[in-house]
């Protein structure tokens, strides 16, 4: 019997001031990412779904609200566990200061200032994907989270490295693109494949 995760990133985020906004409040999702997370939504309502879980920032909620619409508004349950990796040092800084560092936060220099650590993130991830997969063996769910605690999930899986570039194609073309993400089928002993979820 096989349990269905489908992982997937907020839409576009409205961010005018091109900020590093990580928990920050305020950074709803923009026309484009509305847009986007309808087709994604109208993808997934060929789907049966049983759950929808997303990480209660503002844009991954909006997200996860509008894949709603399309499953006769399946309750949405809100979990901690799956929030934007945790970054307060950088939180507001600008984006040309995220490329001057090549957007590599996983470094001691910012760990000692609050900077979640790669493996504690992936910690709480996995745990929040067993959770769901426990809760509702043998069904399908949807799950909304973030781009870096989506990709180090996916890497762990895949037995593949990180990298930390995400926001420009150029650098790393694998990274997550905003309403897109990953379809994670686990057996009976939670055993995971990976599969790139193609809208």
């Amino acid at each position: 019997m096989s349990t269905i995760i489908y992982l997937v990133r907020h839409g576009k985020v409205e961010n005018p001031g091109k900020v590093i906004y990580g928990r920050l409040p305020g950074f709803g999702l923009s026309e484009q990412g509305k847009r986007q997370a309808h087709v994604l939504g109208k993808h997934l309502s060929k789907k049966t779904i049983h759950a929808i879980y997303t990480s209660p920032l503002e844009r991954a909620r909006e997200t996860a609200s509008i894949i709603s619409s399309y499953h006769n508004n399946i309750a949405v349950i809100h979990d901690e566990l799956l929030l934007e990796v945790n970054s307060p040092y950088l939180e507001g800084k600008p984006f040309a200061y995220a490329d001057r560092i090549g957007w590599d936060f996983y470094q001691e220099k910012y760990y000692s200032l609050g900077q979640e650590r790669k493996k504690d993130l992936l910690t709480r991830m996995q745990r929040a994907l067993e959770n769901i997969r426990l809760t509702h063996k043998g069904k399908s769910v949807v799950v909304v989270s973030h781009g870096d605690p989506i990709m180090i999930t996916i890497s762990r899986f895949a037995k593949k490295p990180f990298r930390p570039w995400g926001n420009d194609p150029d650098y790393n073309p694998n990274y997550v693109e905003p309403a897109k993400g990953f379809e994670l089928t686990f057996d009976a002993y939670g055993a995971v494949e990976v599969a790139k979820l193609e809208l």
